[in-house]
C-alpha cells in the first residue's frame, strides 16, 4: 500500500515538558533539570527505563515563530531554510544548524535521565520550553548512538567564553568571522602605521571568532587585558573594531553582508568588506 509522504501526519503526544525554561530570553542551560510527564495510561511503557543513563527526546516546536522573530527571520514563513548563525556571518541551511525552527516542527535532544517516579521522568539538559508536547522518547545506547570519530566543523564542537574558545580553534579551520577579524585588524594597523603588539588597546564588537581574528593580527587580547569584547553576534552590521595608540584612534565598521566562505573574505577589497573606516 502506497503512502502519500507529502500529506500532513497527525501525531498524538505521549507527554508534556515541565520546566523553568519559559521563553527565548532565557539562555539554554544543559545542566538544568526538567520533567517529562508521560500520559498515565502509557506509564507501563516506561518499565525499566530507569536503568538507562540517557534517552532521546522528540518534541514539537510549538513556539518556533517566536524564535524566528527574535532572530530577525520571517515569522510568517513556515519554511525558513537558510539563516545566519550567531557569531558566523555566513548563510547556512536549517539542517546544518541546531535551529529551534525546523520545517517539520520536530525538535530532538539527548538528555540525561536523572530519575523516574512512576510516569514522571526527571531529566537534565532538555532544551524544550515548559508546556512543550513530547512526541516520543527512546533509550540511548552508546554502541549504536555514539560516533566519536564523526566529522563536524570545528566551531560546532563547543561555544565557550572567548579566552577558552581561542585555545580550541585550529588554524586549519578558519571561519568567516575569524577571517573578517584578520582583515579588520590588518586594516586598523595600516591606518595607524603600527605593527603587531604596538597598539595600546582594542575594542571589539561582534562575534567571538571575529574577536579572535583581531587578536591574531593586532596582538591585543583579553589574555593581555588590552582588548574589550562585546559579544554582539546577531547582525554583522553592528560589528566593529576600535584600535588606539596614544591619542590616535581608528574605527573599522563592517559592511552588512553574508559570505560564502573565508576564501571570499580574503579575496574582496576593503571597500566591499568595510562600511566605514574612521580615524
Amino acid at each position: 500500500m502506497s503512502f502519500d509522504w507529502r500529506a500532513p501526519v497527525t501525531i498524538t503526544p505521549v507527554g508534556v515538558v515541565e520546566s523553568e525554561f519559559k521563553d527565548f530570553s532565557q539562555p539554554t542551560r544543559y545542566d538544568a533539570e526538567s520533567v517529562i510527564a508521560i500520559r498515565e495510561e502509557l506509564a507501563d511503557g516506561l518499565i525499566g527505563i530507569e536503568h538507562f543513563s540517557h534517552i532521546h527526546v522528540l518534541y514539537y516546536q510549538h513556539r518556533k515563530k517566536e524564535w524566528q522573530k527574535a532572530m530577525g527571520l520571517s515569522s510568517t514563513d513556515d519554511q525558513v531554510l537558510t539563516m545566519p548563525l550567531a557569531g558566523e556571518p555566513t548563510c547556512k541551511g536549517v539542517w546544518t544548524s541546531r535551529s529551534p525552527a525546523r520545517p517539520s516542527g520536530i525538535g530532538s535532544c539527548i538528555v540525561e535521565l536523572v530519575r523516574r517516579d512512576k510516569n514522571r521522568l526527571t531529566v537534565k539538559g532538555l532544551d524544550a520550553f515548559d508546556g512543550t508536547a513530547v512526541l516520543d522518547i527512546k533509550i540511548y545506547i552508546p554502541r549504536y548512538d555514539s560516533f566519536p570519530m564523526a566529522d563536524a566543523p570545528l566551531h560546532w564542537c563547543a561555544r565557550h567564553d572567548i579566552d577558552v574558545t581561542s585555545r580550541l580553534l585550529h588554524w586549519d579551520t578558519m571561519s568567516v568571522g575569524l577571517t573578517l577579524g584578520l582583515r579588520a585588524g590588518q586594516r586598523a594597523l595600516k591606518e595607524l602605521d603600527l605593527s603587531r603588539c604596538e597598539a595600546d588597546h582594542a575594542t571589539v564588537v561582534g562575534g567571538q571568532f571575529f574577536a579572535q581574528g583581531v587578536e591574531g593580527v593586532t596582538g591585543c587580547s583579553v589574555l593581555r587585558h588590552n582588548l574589550d569584547f562585546v559579544d554582539k553576534a546577531r547582525s554583522i552590521a553592528d560589528w566593529s573594531l576600535t584600535l588606539t595608540k596614544g591619542a590616535r584612534t581608528v574605527e573599522i565598521r563592517l559592511a552588512d553582508r553574508l559570505y560564502a566562505g573565508a576564501d571570499e573574505v580574503l579575496s574582496l577589497s576593503d571597500e566591499i568588506l568595510f562600511a566605514g573606516v574612521t580615524s
